[in-house]
């Protein structure tokens, strides 16, 4: 009779191990460390060409996931700004954004679709399939 109790204890043991186990989580989210709220844009390679997409707005304090699941990139592209419309990131790439949600495929002829040039940040996840990004008030 021991020996099955033992067993069976060894065995609900396991089962609580392994369903109780942290998973990992794979995404990207923006974190808002700033006082304001925050509007921001995403982009990232999409096939051959660069996709762009928005608007996500987060809270001062909280944070948004635009994308769930592993990142399958490198580099992300960020566009962020303060709810007066003041730049939160020094971006150096130009993507097309819109005033309304979006999604954008390609970079070049924002004007000419309707969309407007600026300038993305580019974000180094370092090849890893979850990366999370802070925005800090500008200046810091």
């Amino acid at each position: 009779m021991r020996g099955r109790a033992e067993y069976a204890r060894v065995t609900f043991a396991l089962i609580g191990l392994f369903s109780t186990g942290a998973t990992a989580r794979a995404e990207f989210r923006v974190c808002n460390n700033t006082r304001v709220l925050v509007n921001f844009a995403i982009g990232s390679l999409a096939g051959a060409d660069y996709a762009t997409e928005g608007w996500w707005t987060v809270t001062p304090g909280s944070c948004a996931t635009p994308i769930h699941g592993p990142l399958t990139g490198r580099y992300l592209y960020l566009y962020a700004t303060g709810i007066d419309g003041a730049d939160l990131l020094k971006g150096t790439v130009s993507m097309c954004v819109d005033r309304g949600k979006f999604k954008a495929v390609g970079i070049d002829d924002c004007w000419r679709r309707g969309l407007e040039a600026v300038t993305f940040a580019e974000v180094d996840t370092q090849g890893s399939a979850d990366w999370t990004t802070f925005l800090a008030e500008p200046g810091k």
